[in-house]
């Protein structure tokens, strides 16, 4: 990594730019002044300099074909950025992005899944205004169980199930921390009228500060056991992983993990099992854990 010494004398526009470098040259192995020129809007000479300022900071990771113009990544390259996998494929996939105008093209060819759902930016705009300046919101919410309500809510945090986002906050006509789906939102109006009470505040939602280990095992029934490991980078069949108590439950729908007691879900999508039950003890959201309780 660059040292944090070495960031602090760059200006802001010349950190993005030789992240850039080493994302392009990590990625797809060649680098050109156009990768620069195009994503930034840069003159081809202050490309050069990008370039040659990289080469000063690692030598080893790129070299330059005189005749084709182009720069490559290094035999000894190792990059200079830490990269998050994730992060790294939504890149892949979507594009650089272009502050806020949308995602320009993507680098390599890519294909998600179709999103059914996306919520309203105007709801999403008046959501995170209410946590940044923590209070209450005025919103029209329609449930599967209570249908259409008006509901004071105080939210602290945006959450991605992998199916659909969801705000976490103070549900003030309940009296308790709720999740409510941003796209089942119909209206938003922050209220600030009125103060937030300490007892609404995310210091206080406990099972949002609540940590629980789940141990995620091979399901018994998969015939290739070390498909799976390979999936999940397990080691003897097992895994444990950490989730906050207040997202525990849409972890286990997403990736149909068996809880029930004898690990008896039937079924292809069944790949995992829940091999520690006792650590649900006390978690509200497992209605939706496949096969809990049984």
């Amino acid at each position: 990594m660059i040292s944090s010494i070495f960031l602090d004398n760059l200006s802001q526009g010349q950190r993005e730019r030789i992240a850039h470098i080493d994302f392009i040259l990590m990625f797809q192995g060649e680098a050109v002044r156009a990768d620069l020129t195009e994503r930034f809007g840069i003159a081809p000479a202050q490309a050069t300099k990008d370039f040659t300022l990289y080469r000063e900071l690692s030598n080893d990771n790129i070299e330059y074909d005189l005749k084709r113009k182009v720069h490559f990544r290094g035999e000894g390259f190792k990059p200079l950025f830490e990269y998050d996998v994730i992060r790294t494929l939504a890149t892949i996939s979507q594009g650089y992005g272009d502050g806020f105008t949308g995602p320009s093209k993507a680098p390599l060819s890519c294909e998600a899944p179709f999103h059914l759902n996306k919520p309203s930016l105007e709801i999403v705009s008046g959501v995170t205004e209410a946590i940044h300046k923590q209070r209450a919101i005025l919103i029209n919410y329609v449930s599967l169980s209570s249908g259409q309500t008006t509901r004071e809510v105080v939210p602290h945090t945006l959450i991605d199930n992998g199916i659909r986002w969801h705000v976490r906050g103070f549900d003030r006509k309940s009296g308790e921390f709720r999740d409510f789906v941003l796209t089942r939102i119909k209206h938003v109006e922050l209220m600030t009228s009125i103060n937030v009470s300490e007892n609404e505040l995310v210091s206080e939602d406990r099972q949002w500060n609540r940590f629980v280990e789940l141990q995620l095992e091979v399901h018994p029934n998969v015939k290739y056991k070390k498909a799976i490991e390979l999936d999940y980078g397990m080691v003897t069949g097992s895994m444990n992983i950490e989730v906050r108590a207040a997202t525990a439950g849409y972890l286990l729908r997403l990736w149909n993990v068996d809880c029930s007691k004898h690990k008896s879900m039937a079924g292809p999508e069944y790949h995992l099992a829940l091999g520690n039950l006792e650590a649900l003890y006390g978690v509200d959201n497992l209605s939706i854990a496949p096969g809990f309780g049984h």
